[in-house]
């Protein structure tokens, strides 16, 4: 009895599981020692892997009672199942005996298919609703409808009840909770065909069913439809499925037609077979008659439900089967029978397992919006981005890190010049990439928590300070200790002979080497300028950079340098202490000289400013005035007069003698005084003085103004009073400009003017240049020289010349203020005369045509000479030549408006009309069907000889000159008042384009050369042409040469085309001459190079393919630039003469805009502009400090006049310009007694 104890004992499973792994390391131990060497694994490494699995199998039997445990849970769970069954199987029994109705179907399913599949039964077995009336479905599956559901085989049947239109939603709900990822796999249609009825199937019905149960149980499964018959037994044979099923969503009605037509084929001879063996067993025959019979019917109920307008389903099956009559379905066999029991077979199971088996090929879609579906993607897909993310920003960042560390291994080994300035570079873009990513955020790519910029930019700095202090910063401390050095060796004297640059250049050098010894007072704009100056590092004899390429390159490296150098994290250097001090010394003594020279000149204007207010312009003139001609609210200050330098200023400036210490600054840390020569103090505050004044003259002078006239009778009478030599304004403003253009002139002794006198009466004017005594010093005769010589002035001299030398100065100069004023009385005459004309606007525009033609007139000539005296005065005085052109302009521009108004209605009527009558509703210049003609066009725009040119030409000559294919106003037209219309160019110009492609001989022709361009997709492409065409079933390409117009008589156009997936088609049909016209309008153009144009249209929306075809042309865009002309209008006028009903406009207050030759004058010798005027500059500080008086302690011209200071009580005025002076040696005792009189065509003093 022991020994049976004995031999029955259980072993434990751990011992098993021992000696299992102690197999399994032996085998593995011997494979690894045998093997090893094939795989060239050295003895070391094989003793590491025996070692490894060694470690392994203690670890395996330390845990074998863990798994012992595990093995032991499989075994329970399987037990726990089986019992599970048994009493799942009791339950099922016990429940056949309840009635109907108190059955919990959901639950009752649920347990059942636990019982059979365990914790995976949702899904282990197909689920078939079955969508059907109930006494159909009785017949079909016995009790199914009462049970709701029936499991055959491997399939389950479903069935929800449906009383009239109300379906059981509940069921359907509850069948959607048990299965949420999806509810059913396929839905049968039971249809039955009608006996009587024009459709034999009612396929709206069938599709609504379906419809109530996609929406009930939110999901759309694929769809079979199962065809019953009356005819056919249970004695019909055994079980089987007829019908055919497919996998493809859409489907054909050839398809159906065929296949119903092949099944009925099939099953008349399986009948006749049948009919043979058994006389009783009719079905297969019967159905092969019902399906040829119903066969149109029965496809078009599949393409009706596929298609319905109620439900689009996805059909995957065409089944049949007989209606038997109706009996019970056995009960689910219990947990206890087996697989290989035989259970109730009812017939139709063979139809049941065909429909889930063909199921598992095909797949439903959910409808409607699903949380949970949507919950999961959206993690999934979150999951997916942030996986990406991680991966991408892994390798960006190790890129990154690679690249760094990289630059600065080859920055600390490369020994050559260039190769280690460009390792810098790199370095420094990659430093400042760093900086922006810390600044503004790493990009996207580098972040996902590996973003290590930070990090590496520390890293970095150490590098790079070691790198840029060996290649940059010692080459360029070299350079500013060598030009300290030179600094310090020379003399104070010496530097200054330089000028304020080189003693400016001298600091800048102190400092910047001051900036390297001290990073925190280093700025980055002037360090670049300074380092970039030095010219290092040099670019080495051998490098492979350019010199412009090297520049660039050392000028990258120094910015980066001089932004970063404030920062502190660069090392600072060490400097030369005796050298910085020996610099500070030379440079605080020149910066003392410069320094106190501002100081004594701001000093100087100060104390003057109070005693000379400022000088308008009816002051200067005096008793003439300027009233109607010209005016200006600007003033000239009254220190910068001659009275203020003759009285005071002169004066002041030999008296400045002081000494004036120098603030010191931390480049200069040892402030001393600096002293100055009188003698050379002088000389610069009297330069400084003299170039003030002559700034303060322009910007006063620049600013005068001409007022317009509104009328020609008004302009007369403006240039009447110009032309009077004797009330002129003009004569006396340049009187006055002549007096105090002489200020500071140094004065002759009383000798050499007697002498001088005598040699003029005497006639000895032949004078030996040797001999001659030495000429006045005029400090004002550069700057006032161009003015001088318009009224006959020695340019050497502010006194003007008297006798026979200024008679044959002003008789030989063809630029003088005689010869203008002559030119404003022919003016004057000729205006007068169109005044006085009894149709004066015909006069005028008869005087204006022959300038708008090109031909040579009075009216042209005055206004070239005076643009060409305006022009003779230089930038400078850009403003004040601007005033000897209006009165011209003015004339020109009331003279001119006539003819602008005649030649528009010209334009208008002979030119615009005709061709709106010609072109009008007609294509390309409108939208229609209708055709321009080509003669026509040909008339109208031919570049030679055309319509449009002949105007252009014999019109318009004067203001229109043609450069090449290009309309462009003439050069040196002056049109002034004259305006052309842009678009009249614009239009002229295009039209001139179109018709040199369109017109090249005459007549239209335009050769242009097509080829196709492979496209995926087309296999056979044809371009019809003007009776030409282009056919390409991609062969090799080739060009093919076209001419439009062409010379066949249809003028068709038009696109065939051939696809895989479909047959010839053709589109884009185009008639008439403009047929390829028309053709290319509706294709997508785009240029390829100067020659060749990419022509894609897309006919065919649907499929989306594109024909292409390359098109290239002798000249231009070839036949593409006849488009230019779609809806093209022709100007309505040449002139813009909207302002022509009203006269010029009388000056607003504030004086107009300067010519932009006066703003770039004024820029150029900083000369302020009058306030209010754009780009105005203003007198320097120290004038402008110097010569502006208080708005209260100014008094007005009135007042002016009758308290006036003692500058201008020993200034008598210009009352006349008839005035003469006598020829006495004596000073002239009036300042404005240089006065004019107009002596035929030159003025005698």
């Amino acid at each position: 009895m022991n020994d049976n104890k004995n031999d029955n004992k259980t072993r434990p499973a751990g011992l098993f599981i021992g000696v299992a792994a102690v197999i399994v390391f032996l085998a593995l131990g011997i494979a690894v020692w045998v093997e090893g060497p094939r795989y060239e694994w050295s003895r070391d490494t094989r003793i590491i892997i025996e070692l490894s699995l060694f470690s392994a199998l203690l670890v395996v039997l330390l845990l074998v009672k863990h798994f012992e445990l595990v093995l032991l849970w499989i075994a329970s769970l399987r037990a726990s199942r089986w019992f599970a069954s048994y009493d799942a199987g009791k339950r099922a029994a016990s429940n056949l005996d309840e009635p109907a109705g108190q059955v919990d179907h959901a639950t009752a399913l649920r347990n059942v298919l636990r019982d059979r599949h365990g914790w995976r039964w949702r899904y282990r077995e197909r689920w078939v609703l079955i969508a059907s009336d109930e006494p159909l479905v009785k017949r079909l599956a016995p009790g199914l409808a009462d049970a709701g559901y029936a499991i055959t085989g491997d399939a389950v049947l479903l069935h929800a009840k449906q009383t009239s239109s109300t379906l059981d939603t509940e069921w359907l709900d509850q069948i959607r909770r048990l299965r949420r990822r999806r509810p059913i796999d396929a839905i049968v249609a039971v249809t039955r065909n009608r006996s009587s009825g024009k459709p034999s199937f009612d396929s709206d019905g069938l599709a609504e069913r379906l419809a109530r149960h996609a929406r009930a149980l939110r999901w759309a499964a694929p769809a079979y439809l199962l065809n019953v018959t009356d005819f056919g037994g249970e004695s019909s044979g055994a079980d089987e499925a007829t019908g055919f099923t497919w996998s493809n969503v859409q489907v054909n009605a050839d398809d159906i037609d065929k296949s119903l037509q092949a099944l009925s084929g099939n099953l008349a001879d399986a009948g006749v077979v049948r009919l043979v063996n058994n006389a009783r067993d009719r079905y297969p025959a019967e159905l092969s008659q019902h399906i040829a019979n119903l066969r149109g019917a029965l496809s078009d109920l599949v393409l009706q439900t596929t298609q319905s307008r109620i439900w689009k389903h996805a059909v995957h099956g065409l089944l049949f089967a007989p209606l038997f009559k109706e009996r019970e379905l056995a009960p689910p066999s219990s947990g206890e029978t087996s697989d290989d029991d035989t259970p109730l077979a009812p017939q139709h199971r063979t139809i049941w397992q065909t429909v889930a088996e063909h199921s598992r090929k095909v797949h439903g879609r959910r409808i409607g919006f699903s949380l949970s579906t949507t919950a999961a993607w959206a993690t999934t897909a979150l999951i997916g981005c942030w996986m990406a993310g991680t991966m991408l920003s892994g390798f960006v960042n190790r890129g990154t890190i690679e690249s760094a560390a990289d630059t600065v291994a080859t920055l600390f080994a490369v020994q050559d010049r260039t190769q280690a300035m460009q390792a810098l570079d790199g370095l420094d873009r990659q430093i400042d990439t760093l900086e922006i990513h810390r600044r503004d955020g790493a990009p996207w790519a580098s972040r996902f928590g590996l973003n290590r910029d930070d990090a590496l930019l520390d890293a970095l700095w150490p590098g790079y300070a070691i790198a840029a202090k060996r290649i940059l910063i010692t080459p360029i401390r070299e350079k500013l200790e060598q030009r300290l050095h030179q600094l310090a060796s020379l003399s104070d004297a010496e530097i200054a002979s330089g000028g304020n640059a080189q003693v400016q250049a001298a600091y800048d050098t102190l400092k910047a080497y001051m900036m390297l010894a001290k990073p925190e007072r280093a700025v980055a704009a002037f360090l670049m300028p300074q380092f970039a100056a030095t010219a290092t590092p040099a670019r080495s004899t051998n490098s492979p950079l350019s010199s412009g390429a090297w520049d660039d390159l050392r000028q990258h490296t120094i910015a980066f340098f001089a932004n970063h150098l404030a920062q502190g994290k660069l090392p600072a250097i060490t400097p030369d202490l005796g050298l910085v001090a020996s610099t500070r010394q030379t440079v605080i003594g020149v910066r003392g000289i410069q320094n106190s020279t501002d100081a004594v000149y701001q000093q100087i204007l100060d104390e003057a400013t109070p005693k000379y207010p400022p000088v308008s312009l009816a002051t200067l003139l005096g008793d003439t005035t300027s009233r109607g001609l010209f005016t200006t609210t600007v003033t000239v200050p009254g220190v910068f007069t001659r009275a203020a330098w003759d009285e005071r200023i002169s004066k002041a400036i030999d008296e400045a003698s002081g000494q004036h210490s120098v603030a010191a600054d931390w480049v200069l840390s040892d402030a001393k005084t600096g002293n100055q020569a009188p003698s050379t103090l002088k000389a610069e505050l009297r330069q400084r003085y003299f170039d003030d004044y002559a700034r303060a003259w322009a910007q006063f002078l620049n600013s005068l103004r001409w007022q317009q006239a509104p009328t020609l009778s008004a302009t007369a009478d403006q240039l009447t009073l110009l032309g009077d030599s004797q009330r002129s304004p003009l004569v006396a403003l340049m009187n006055v400009i002549a007096y105090q253009a002489g200020t500071g002139t140094t004065a002759q002794s009383l000798s050499d003017t007697l002498i001088s006198k005598a040699q003029q009466l005497v006639g000895a004017d032949e004078k030996d240049p040797s001999k001659q005594a030495q000429r006045q010093l005029v400090p004002l005769a550069a700057a006032f020289g161009p003015i001088l010589r318009l009224i006959g002035s020695d340019v050497a001299s502010s006194m003007p010349a008297t006798g026979k030398a200024a008679a044959q100065f002003a008789a030989t100069g063809d630029l003088s203020l005689a010869r203008y004023l002559e030119r404003v009385t022919a003016m004057r005459l000729k205006a007068s005369q169109i005044v006085s004309n009894a149709d004066p606007d015909a006069m005028a525009r008869l005087a204006a045509q022959s300038v708008l033609q090109g031909k040579t007139s009075d009216i042209a000539d005055s206004r070239d000479y005076a643009s060409r005296l305006a022009a003779s005065l230089g930038e400078q005085w850009s403003g004040f030549g601007e005033l000897f052109r209006a009165p011209f302009d003015q004339a020109w521009q009331v003279v001119v408006r006539p003819a602008a108004s005649s030649l528009n209605e010209i334009w208008r009527t002979a030119i615009a009309a005709d061709w709106n009558r010609t072109f009008a509703g007609r294509y390309p210049f409108a939208d229609s069907d209708n055709d321009a003609s080509l003669p026509e066009m040909a008339r109208f725009m031919q570049p030679d000889n055309g319509v449009i040119t002949q105007f252009v030409t014999t019109q318009l000559a004067g203001v229109i000159e043609r450069q090449g294919d290009r309309w462009v106003v003439a050069q040196g037209a002056n049109q002034g008042a004259l305006t052309i219309d842009p678009a009249f160019l614009n239009g002229l110009n295009k039209l001139t384009r179109i018709s040199t492609v369109l017109f090249p001989a005459g007549d239209a022709r335009v050769r242009y050369e097509l080829q196709a361009v492979q496209t995926p997709g087309v296999t056979d492409m044809k371009f019809v042409l003007s009776g030409r065409e282009l056919h390409y079933f991609n062969q090799k390409q080739a060009w093919v040469p076209f001419e439009w117009p062409g010379q066949s008589l249809e003028n068709l156009s038009h696109i065939e085309w051939r696809t895989e997936q479909g047959g010839l088609r053709t589109a884009l049909d185009s008639q008439g001459r403009f047929g390829l016209i028309r053709l290319l309008e509706r294709a997508k153009v785009s240029q390829q190079d100067n020659a060749r144009y990419l022509l894609t249209w897309t006919p065919d929306t649907s499929q989306g393919i594109p024909l292409k075809v390359q098109l290239r042309s002798e000249a231009g865009g070839g036949p593409l630039d006849v488009l230019q002309l779609r809806n093209f209008a022709l100007p309505a006028q040449v002139f813009v003469t909207a302002a022509a009903n009203g006269g010029p406009k009388v000056s607003a207050i504030n004086p107009p805009p300067l010519p932009p030759s006066a703003i770039a004058s004024a820029q150029h010798a900083a000369v302020p502009l009058p306030s209010g005027l754009p780009d105005g500059l203003a007198v320097s500080d120290n004038v402008r400090s110097a010569a502006a008086a208080k708005t209260t302690d100014q008094p007005t011209v009135r007042g002016i006049a009758a308290d006036a200071p003692s500058f201008m009580k020993a200034q008598p005025r210009a009352t006349s310009a008839m005035t003469t002076i006598s020829a006495s040696a004596e000073p002239l005792s009036t300042p404005f007694g240089h006065a004019l009189r107009l002596s035929g065509d030159v003025f005698v003093y």
